[in-house]
């Protein structure tokens, strides 16, 4: 894949790349020995940590390193059954994850998630609205790629595509301005379902297959969420909340008589995104950190040695840290530590950082930079959650999904004090909005029953609340 960068004077190649999301942290630290950071530049395999900046040009990524397996779903009810395979797809800010299924049984095949591509112009939904006033086809370029590249891991035979996403990158998708997002109060293009080919979409090796995207809901606030309240509903649940923690955090409350719903942008950190060791819930990555009465361990998905870290070993990392007094109630490292966390503190490209690994190749740590970062996000969502609750209490449940649903640690979460007093423990389900677009694939009455979920739930405002302006700032202590 091809990438046109630009990297400042004060840093390199690699620091660009892995800010938004193309590469892991430099196992080497950036010195040029461990080859992990390779990239083309004119043709030619290249260090990209030792490319420093000013550079503006071309750079070429393999395309195997931008591809994992995704999680197994279960079946799906097709209420038209037909030969040929169809995929749901949650198109996020930061990744993109599709689930193949058997369009003539509903019987799940495989799935994969990859990157979405359009993150080279940044990691946040703002900053590509932004820049769009200049790049708007080359970003829309890059999102198509990235679903192109995603349904090629799928091989021949797609008939049907169902994607469900944030608004903005919904009209990305669809070839609609992005520019009522630009300020407050934000406008949609539009607001209604779309079948759409491949042809016309343009992407040229799906030209014959039909995309299907739901409505939004409002604002910021996506098909992706309604497809939360989807699956949820399908399984029974009658009084929830639920918490889709990506790049741009959705939340919402569902009653019987009453369903109210906010987003807020919590920035890339979730995703694992622009953190020293980040990288999202894929083989490799850290998921659990705990402390065994002796030392300090941790499991890696897949096994194996670890490559860096995703956003529930962060959250374990950041609560154990609170836990043995090694960082204040602002997440700042203090000056002296506990003797048994003592010898895992290190300066680290010149900031305080926990050290998790390190055998000379590879290096995994979490730096005072990335606490920030995550109690940035963390306040967002305890602000978020807080003001849901004063429109209509408390519910029954309370389930996370999204980039780190499927391993975070309820310990670690009420430690980090990401959910407001009061409320119910939080239960990790993954990625719903993938598992609620599956069940739109082959089956009218879920689109329709989409349809009445958009007219049913009521958006809350959070940008002139005065509510979450309060509770921002307080969730973003520990």
């Amino acid at each position: 894949m091809k990438l046109f960068i630009e990297v400042p004077e004060d840093k390199t190649l690699y620091h660009v790349l892995r800010e938004k999301g193309f590469m892991k942290s430099a196992y080497c630290g950036g010195r040029g020995i461990c080859g992990k950071c390779i990239v083309k530049i004119n043709g030619k395999e290249e260090l990209a940590c030792l490319i420093f900046g000013p550079f503006i040009g071309e750079v070429e990524i393999s395309e195997e390193r931008l591809v994992s397996k995704g999680e197994v779903l279960s079946p799906i009810q097709i209420d038209h059954p037909q030969t040929g395979f169809g995929v749901a797809i949650d198109l996020g800010t930061t990744g993109v994850e599709g689930a193949l299924f058997d369009l003539s049984t509903g019987e799940f095949v495989e799935s994969f998630k990859t990157l979405n591509f359009q993150s080279a112009f940044g990691a946040d939904v703002v900053t590509r609205v932004e820049l769009a006033r200049e790049s708007y086809e080359k970003e829309r370029e890059l999102l198509l790629e990235s679903i192109s590249f995603l349904l090629k891991q799928f091989g021949e035979g797609i008939k049907e595509v169902v994607v469900v996403s944030n608004p903005v990158m919904q009209h990305f998708l669809l070839g609609l301005s992005v520019f009522g997002f630009e300020r407050f109060p934000f406008r949609l293009e539009r607001e209604e379902e779309t079948y759409i080919t491949g042809r016309e979409l343009g992407i040229s090796d799906f030209s014959n297959t039909v995309f299907y995207v739901p409505p939004p809901l409002k604002n910021f606030i996506g098909s992706d969420f309604l497809a939360n309240l989807l699956y949820f509903e399908n399984e029974g649940y009658k009084d929830f909340g639920v918490a889709d923690l990506g790049t741009n955090a959705e939340m919402g409350i569902y009653r019987e008589n009453k369903k109210v719903a906010a987003s807020v942008p919590a920035g890339p950190a979730f995703e694992g995104v622009g953190l020293f060791s980040g990288m999202r819930a894929v083989e490799g990555a850290i998921y659990k950190v705990f402390f065994d009465g002796r030392a300090f361990r941790y499991l890696v998905i897949g096994g194996g040695k670890p490559q860096g870290i995703c956003a529930s070993g962060y959250f374990d990392v950041i609560y154990l840290l609170r836990s043995f007094a090694s960082v204040n109630r602002e997440g700042t490292f203090k000056k002296s530590f506990n003797p048994l966390i003592g010898s895992y503190i290190r300066e680290v490209e010149g900031q305080k950082a926990f050290v998790l690994y390190d055998d000379g190749d590879t290096l995994v740590a979490v730096t005072q930079e990335d606490i920030r970062k995550f109690l940035l996000a963390k306040g967002a969502v305890y602000g978020g959650l807080s003001v849901l609750v004063e429109k209509v209490g408390v519910p029954e449940r309370l389930f996370f999904s999204g980039a780190f649903g499927s391993h975070i640690d309820r310990r670690s979460i009420k430690g980090v004090k990401l959910i407001p007093k009061g409320m119910p423990e939080a239960e990790p389900f993954g990625n719903v909005a993938l598992k609620g677009a599956a069940l739109l694939l082959g089956n009218r009455k879920k689109r329709e029953r989409i349809k009445e979920l958009k007219r049913e739930v009521d958006v809350v405002e959070l940008a002139t609340n005065k509510i979450f302006e309060e509770k921002y700032i307080e969730g973003m202590e520990l």
